[in-house]
């Protein structure tokens, strides 16, 4: 359960900084908030391929 949890809060805070940057693209703080949630986005395939793998 706790890593369900893990990936519910990682993509959750994915979506928020992606729909916060958006609505900010104009601004340098709005770019930076959509890269973040882009990257946090690929962490939760990377979070999976960990769990799936074991290494």
């Amino acid at each position: 359960m706790k890593e369900l949890e893990i990936m519910i809060g990682l993509l959750l805070a994915g979506f928020i900084l992606l729909v916060v940057g958006y609505a900010k693209c104009d601004k340098k703080k709005g770019l930076c908030m959509l890269t973040t949630g882009i990257l946090i986005m690929f962490s939760t395939i990377a979070y999976k391929l960990y769990l799936e793998l074991a290494i």
